[in-house]
């Protein structure tokens, strides 16, 4: 089993999943089947209002995983994907993929719908992606993707439960559609002002930047660094200082974590939330099915605090890790948060095991809530502003400029 990766923020466990097949009675697709069921049923902090799809959906998987395809390494992993698309949670994901998987959202995603008076709209754009390059504007309408009818293509995504889609469903099918699948060519036919236009989106993820943390040195002495995807990455920390040096003296600062689609973990996001607080403070709450501590601190850090006004940019690009940062800095009142809607990865992960594969499964088992109580994954910048602008104008950043500049 490789090593679970972190994505919510507190230390990751990881379990084997108990199954009552002995080895050889019965075929490994069933195993992991049955497991991944129960382990939903009991690990899953959200499961309540998906338990009746989700029973439909493990009766269904059942007869799948005994088909010639579920045999095939590849149609195993496939049934097990079609099985977490029927939680509706890009949270929920498996430590494995094939060069046909779903691609992850928000991590492999560039664009961003909201079902708004009966239109799929485009809400954010990830800057330098497939979807920006090809000129696809916040605003757009969507009215196909591939050549197929919006709400057909995200109706491909639920299986089970069509005839009472929630909004929140309806949102996540809409995404999944919108990033698609590993290897495939993604067309999206969009309406604006009043003409249709036909556009072909390349691969959707941006070039990653070369340093975990970019910086420079705005207009008007304002410090402005940008966390590059690399919550997860110790090395982070030390960039992350480094920037701070280089910065030393700015009148005011921007901290930029709408690249941060991967979350990450507390053991790189604290050291740098500890530059701005003296002290020892609480920054965010877990829920009752986290072990330890209810209420978690951030402590004081480094030579020197950041000391001055702190404006945090977020938006759907912002994801886990990154969004316990935002709410961090908004529940310490140490910061304004100017943005959009965050990724919405809602709670903290632990991974499982799957007995037959030996494939892991992720799956948010608590809560996680800003200091004043709300959820982490409902929470939105109080400073809104359209967060990702593709390639038009950085219009959060604009704002937080003006604010520090005043």
């Amino acid at each position: 089993m490789a090593a679970p990766s972190v994505h919510h923020g507190y230390a990751q466990t990881s379990h084997e999943a108990a199954t009552d097949f002995p080895t050889g009675e019965t075929s490994d697709a069933l195993q992991d089947v049955e497991a991944l069921c129960a382990l939903v049923r009991e690990h899953y902090v959200y499961f309540a209002p998906r338990e009746d799809v989700w029973e439909a959906t493990c009766e269904a998987a059942r007869d799948a995983a005994l088909t010639e395809a579920a045999a095939t390494p590849a149609g195993h992993l496939e049934l097990l994907e079609h099985m977490l698309d029927q939680l509706w949670d890009n949270h929920a994901s498996l430590n494995i993929n094939s060069s046909t998987s779903p691609r992850l959202v928000p991590s492999g995603s560039d664009y961003w719908l909201d079902f708004k008076g009966g239109d799929a709209v485009v809400t954010a754009v990830r800057p330098s992606s497939g979807a920006a390059k090809a000129g696809l504007e916040v605003g757009d309408r969507v009215v196909a993707m591939t050549g197929m009818p919006v709400l057909s293509a995200a109706s491909d995504r639920i299986r089970y439960g069509r005839n009472a889609v929630s909004e929140g469903r309806l949102n996540w099918a809409l995404n999944a559609q919108a990033a698609g699948y590993r290897g495939q060519m993604r067309g999206v036919t969009v309406e604006r002002g009043g003409t249709e236009l036909n556009l072909l989106l390349d691969e959707p993820m941006p070039e990653p930047p070369d340093e975990p943390v970019t910086y420079k040195r705005l207009e008007g002495n304002i410090g402005y660094i940008r966390i590059e995807d690399s919550l997860g990455d110790e090395a982070a920390v030390a960039a992350f200082d480094a920037a701070l040096e280089a910065l030393n003296g700015a009148s005011g600062w921007i901290i930029d974590l709408r690249n941060t689609p991967s979350g990450g973990n507390t053991g790189v996001a604290e050291p740098m939330l500890g530059r701005f607080i003296r002290g020892v403070k609480p920054y965010q709450k877990a829920g009752p099915r986290w072990e330890g501590e209810a209420v978690r601190h951030v402590a004081s850090r480094g030579p020197w605090r950041v000391k001055g006004r702190v404006a945090v940019l977020a938006g759907r690009w912002t994801g886990s890790m990154g969004e316990g940062l935002a709410i961090g800095f908004d529940g310490l009142r140490r910061a304004r948060v100017f943005g959009s809607p965050m990724a919405a990865l809602a709670g903290g992960v632990e991974s499982f095991q799957l007995p037959a594969s030996g494939w892991s499964v992720r799956l948010p088992s608590y809560n996680l809530y800003h200091m004043k109580g709300m959820e982490r994954h409902v929470w939105h910048p109080p400073y809104p502003v359209i967060a990702d602008n593709g390639d038009g104008p950085d219009l959060a950043l604009q704002a937080a400029e003006d604010w520090l500049s005043r």
